[in-house]
């Protein structure tokens, strides 16, 4: 067990890949941290393949990288981004995690304005990069794995109240996928005292992959540096 470091699970969202993520579990690797990145079942980028995982399915994926992480380390913070939040919460009430950030994560999903103006964007610029995400995203999502998401959100909500560790909500403006309010949600029904809201202007919903993710991933270092810090 590697004592003198701490450990942080970084976790992708719904019909998303450790892509999402990479350059945040790049980042703290780079800082000291013992990084881990789960694949969650049936994310292969194949409507088939989520056909056939559900949502405990996810979260069993999370779970058995946590506890091989915690084998490593016992300082663990969560990082989840959109739906890997909502697993974070789960395993933050079966496990004792430092910390947890959530990224992007929907309690509110589909901001419609924001889907409008992104694709009039593509309409002016004469380009299809945002149609061709919208429509990636549905092929990749079958209705039974909607269903699944649904039931994950709605089981997850009820769970916040149990939550009382250091948790940071991070939440970009022209999230086309959550919305805003999403954060303050989160805010007021986990228990933790030691809880913040950071709200960024720009970056999207894949905000780790975008021009502004230098700033974010440096606010979440920060963050749990502090929080392990104290905590430990």
């Amino acid at each position: 067990m590697q004592k003198d470091k701490s450990g942080c699970l970084i976790i992708h969202g719904f019909g998303g890949g450790t892509y999402e993520i990479k350059a945040l579990a790049d980042y703290l690797g780079d800082h000291g941290y013992v990084t881990a990145c789960p694949k969650l079942k049936g994310h292969t980028g194949i409507g088939r393949d989520m056909k056939n995982a559900g949502y405990k399915d996810w979260v069993a994926s999370a779970e058995e990288v946590l506890i091989k992480l915690k084998e490593k380390t016992g300082n663990i913070a969560i990082v989840g981004f959109s739906m890997g939040g909502l697993i974070a919460v789960n395993l933050a009430c079966k496990y004792d995690i430092r910390a947890i950030v959530t990224i992007n994560t929907p309690i509110y999903y589909w901001n419609i304005y924001r889907v409008c103006l992104n694709l009039l964007e593509d309409f002016k610029n004469k380009e299809a990069n945002n149609f061709m995400r919208y429509i990636k995203a549905k092929q990749a999502s079958p209705i039974i794995s909607m269903l699944n998401f649904l039931m994950l959100l709605n089981s997850t909500k009820s769970k916040l109240s149990n939550i009382s560790c250091p948790f940071l909500i991070t939440q970009t403006k022209d999230d086309d996928t959550t919305r805003l309010k999403s954060a303050n949600y989160i805010y007021d029904n986990i228990c933790s005292i030691d809880k913040k809201i950071n709200i960024y202007e720009k970056g999207g919903h894949l905000v780790l992959n975008s021009p502004y993710k230098e700033k974010i991933i440096k606010d979440i270092e920060v963050f749990l540096n502090r929080s392990i810090e104290i905590y430990s």
